[in-house]
């Protein structure tokens, strides 16, 4: 595989999720959270499986890849614990949240997935790991030090820290139980259906909770439309595709290195577009966690898991 289709690869879906924190911001100022992330990720996931036949049938394939009941409930329950319970507590998490702290937090996932399965699966830990979980932890306490007393903290919401968190931990869970599942062999399909699944429960969720009375009609726009559409069929749909892709082709080091990646774009972004303030308090606490993030997915060259097969 050529190294220069790889590093386009990472260096496009870094742009695509860092950028996408900002979309969603702009969004759920107008269509309440859960709604807004379930009607993303059903649209993408259906736009994957037609993606999907298509190809299917354009190379002559006259029937496509059957798909078990088993595989069904695999990608139920994978859904339910990276779309729903990651990607859903994302959603209600950023509304209280500046988008590059939303992204800075959400990249502690590498972290917990070591976490997880040094605790649950006996993994092994590394020297090199065990350094990236230290300074993951403690630019987080840098990033929420309650003691410094500066104007950041001000601005950080306990209830969007809470969600980030336990986001991210929904999202290592899921990560680690897929590794461990038989879904379907297609890229398109497999993302297809995950996020299909996982978006209908989210607008169902949403529904149930009342979140449609909450819908700003009046802040619906042409610019609204242009980074919903951006969301949807980029930073979701091509986005997914190109990291399952990264951890077919390369090591999951390699894969991942996006990770710290994603949320420097993200607070660049947010202080360019939105004006959102960085404070050197910010500036020290980013780069403790992106060391830390970076440790820990270059600990191995070695492929160890992937979400969707």
């Amino acid at each position: 595989m050529p190294r220069s289709n790889v590093l386009v690869a990472l260096i496009t879906l870094s742009f695509l999720w860092g950028s996408s924190f900002l979309a969603i911001k702009l969004i759920i100022g107008v269509v309440p959270p859960i709604l807004a992330f379930g009607i993303r990720f059903a649209i993408a996931g259906a736009a994957l499986l037609v993606a999907y036949i298509i190809k299917e049938r354009w190379q002559g394939i006259k029937k496509t890849e059957h798909i078990s009941k088993q595989q069904w409930k695999d990608v139920l329950m994978v859904s339910m614990l990276i779309v729903v319970g990651g990607q859903g507590l994302l959603a209600w998490g950023t509304q209280y949240l500046s988008s590059g702290m939303t992204a800075l937090l959400n990249s502690t996932i590498p972290l917990w997935i070591a976490i997880i399965a040094t605790l649950v699966f006996k993994q092994h830990l590394t020297k090199r790991m065990i350094l990236g979980l230290v300074a993951g932890f403690l630019g987080l306490f840098t990033l929420l030090n309650p003691f410094s007393g500066g104007a950041t903290n001000n601005s950080i919401n306990l209830i969007g820290v809470i969600s980030l968190t336990a986001s991210s931990i929904f999202w290592a869970v899921g990560s680690l139980y897929s590794s461990r599942v038989h879904l379907p062999v297609s890229i398109l399909a497999s993302a297809g259906m995950f996020m299909l699944v996982g978006g209908i429960i989210l607008v169902g969720t949403s529904f149930v909770i009342g979140e449609f009375k909450s819908i700003h009609f009046s802040g619906l726009s042409l610019n609204l439309l242009t980074a919903y559409l951006y969301l949807i069929f980029l930073c979701t749909a091509l986005g997914y595709v190109e990291f399952f892709w990264l951890l077919r082709v390369e090591s999951e080091s390699v894969a991942n290195s996006f990770a710290y990646i994603v949320p420097v774009i993200a607070v660049f972004l947010g202080w360019a577009i939105f004006k959102e303030p960085i404070s050197l308090q910010v500036l020290i606490a980013s780069a403790i966690i992106m060391i830390g993030v970076a440790l820990m997915v270059t600990s191995s060259s070695k492929k160890q898991h992937q979400i969707i097969k």
